[in-house]
């Protein structure tokens, strides 16, 4: 290379030569020999200067191209290039499962240039280029449509966060002719593309492998009520999922399905919308947000439909009438989870109260003998399970609402009266989400929690809690909590030391006697085990608190991220 580079400067040194050479010749109009013969000369040495630089151009990649060949024997040899084809990929798959949409393909990118064999699978694998996503660039998604060949695809498209390198008239025009090889398609835009003549297109062509699509319309202007989704020729399609946009509810595409979700659309009457799940015997996932109807006070003519695989059912619904309306025509026997929006009002207890007895009176089966009921309080949320004595859940019941501490107290006193007078419950456990410490503060919702059946258990967070939510939430410096005398298990997942102290000061005001009876265990969930020495401060800290019945444990858990569907 040093040689080259010298041939280089040479050749520079004759081209400033010949530069001169020809400014001088310009400047005095002159033709004489002499200067002929230096440019003659001058140009010749130029010439030969470039033919050595050929030449040792030629040699520098022949001595690469060994280079590398021999890298790829010495690379033949490792013990992880002697895996099959099989475990590579597993090993890649494993490798890209977490990886976000948006840099899904700059990940496998990054994976090929490991090595000449993994570049090669890579490339000639359709399975890893059979995701679509319009977080890519254009140029990367007419290269996953053609290496990923006859493999069926996913495509996905938002235009929540920006996160798009292709505009959606682009990535509907280059997904179309695929379509057919489509198994999900999830397309979230807004509605100035709803005219686009490209989106119509695409989903009005068949897709007879498609198997799950999301059609979703931020501001509600697209309107495919006038043709059949995919032509009606959709066969595999069992999960739907549509947001404020009107359809044909009638049409192929909304038969036979396992899974709905409809949120912000609207329907001519109730009964119309009843017909339309009476279509769907076969759901087992049923999610209504936020319905609305072009003549909801027409008379509801429909006793009730039955739904025997239901087992997931969600009603948000802004009227409490309506709500009761669709909730007492739909007959799911074997229901165990169920989320209901309520509205804010003196009632939302006596609503959930009501509700849920509903609910349980239609089980086909009557609810086990129970070992325990949890209450996990979120911001405008709760949900109460529970747990049967094998320790499976076997019903969860949410409630919903839109916001206030008032509305929290209210909904929290109506489902104890659920748990205590429905469940029969005598002991529970206390969930409270990482960014809702706020509530604590609030006396008549700690009186409330004075009211739940005996706790035993509180939890704070979760696996996927993050620390930085705290920062922005915040968290009281002190709590008046009620003294849980029956409390045997207090478990956090990553909260900081001085919130963990502080919540166990407002449980514990006085530490307990000793007792085998009064044993309480602490068990703190973080990313990494602290030193030694810092362990023994935090049990002594525990036990100052607790009493000397205090067991404390630190257990390393990583936090969780919740993968994207």
């Amino acid at each position: 290379m040093d040689k080259i580079n010298s041939l280089i400067e040479e050749i520079d040194i004759h081209i400033h030569r010949m530069l001169v050479q020809t400014y001088k010749r310009r400047l005095c109009q002159s033709t004489d020999l002499s200067s002929s013969v230096d440019a003659g000369v001058t140009q010749t040495r130029f010439m030969r200067a470039c033919a050595k630089v050929d030449l040792w151009q030629k040699v520098e990649d022949a001595v690469r191209a060994k280079r590398s060949r021999a890298r790829q024997a010495r690379n033949a040899l490792l013990p992880i290039q002697q895996l099959p084809t099989e475990v590579t990929l597993h090993l890649f798959n494993m490798i890209l499962r977490p990886v976000k949409r948006p840099y899904y393909h700059d990940t496998l990118k990054e994976i090929s240039r490991v090595c000449h064999r993994w570049r090669h699978v890579i490339h000639h694998t359709p399975a890893l280029w059979s995701k679509i996503y319009g977080s890519t660039l254009h140029q990367i998604v007419d290269q996953a449509l053609e290496r990923s060949a006859t493999h069926p695809l996913d495509a996905w498209f938002s235009s929540i966060g920006r996160v798009n390198r292709i505009d959606l008239e682009g990535f509907v025009e280059r997904l179309s002719p695929h379509i057919g090889r489509c198994q999900s398609v999830a397309l979230t835009y807004f509605g100035e593309w709803d005219a686009s003549p490209g989106l119509v297109h695409l989903i009005h062509r068949p897709a007879p492998k498609l198997e799950r699509v999301t059609l979703e319309d931020e501001r509600a202007l697209t309107d495919f009520s006038n043709a059949e989704l995919f032509d009606g020729q959709a066969p595999m399609l069992k999960e739907v999922k549509v947001l404020g946009i009107a359809c044909d509810w009638r049409g192929a595409a909304f038969r036979g399905l396992a899974a709905l979700s409809l949120s912000k659309v609207f329907f001519p009457t109730i009964d119309y919308l009843l017909e339309t799940l009476d279509q769907n015997r076969l759901l087992s996932c049923l999610k209504l947000s936020f319905v609305t109807f072009q003549d909801a006070d027409a008379q509801t003519m429909t006793p009730y439909i039955v739904l025997p695989l239901l087992t997931n059912f969600s009603l948000a619904l802004d009227d409490i009438q309506t709500t009761e309306i669709i909730f007492d025509r739909m007959n799911a026997p074997i229901c165990n989870q169920l989320l209901l929006f309520l509205p804010d009002g003196p009632e939302i207890g006596t609503h959930a109260t009501r509700l849920a007895g509903k609910w349980l009176a239609r089980r086909q089966t009557p609810i086990p003998p129970l070992e325990s009921t949890t209450f996990a309080l979120a911001n405008s949320k709760i949900t109460l399970s529970a747990v049967s004595n094998g320790g499976r859940e076997v019903l969860s019941l949410t409630f919903k609402f839109f916001s206030g501490d008032q509305n929290m107290t209210r909904l929290l006193n109506g489902v104890n009266r659920v748990a205590k007078e429905l469940f029969n419950s005598t002991e529970s456990s206390f969930k409270l989400d990482d960014r809702s410490f706020a509530l604590l503060e609030n006396p008549e919702i700690v009186d409330e929690l004075r009211q739940l059946p005996s706790v035993t258990t509180i939890e704070i967070g979760d696996p996927f809690s993050e620390f930085e939510s705290l920062r922005y939430w915040g968290y009281p410096r002190q709590f008046a909590l009620p003294p849980f005398p029956s409390l045997r298990l207090f478990r956090t997942f990553h909260q900081p030391m001085e919130c963990i102290f502080t919540i166990l000061k407002g449980i514990f005001t006085e530490p307990r006697t000793t007792g085998e009876d009064q044993i309480v265990h602490v068990e703190i969930h973080g990313t990494r085990e602290p030193e030694q020495d810092w362990l023994a401060y935090i049990a002594t800290q525990m036990k100052e608190i607790v009493g000397e019945g205090c067991r404390s444990s630190f257990v390393t858990t990583p936090r969780l991220e919740r993968f994207e569907d």
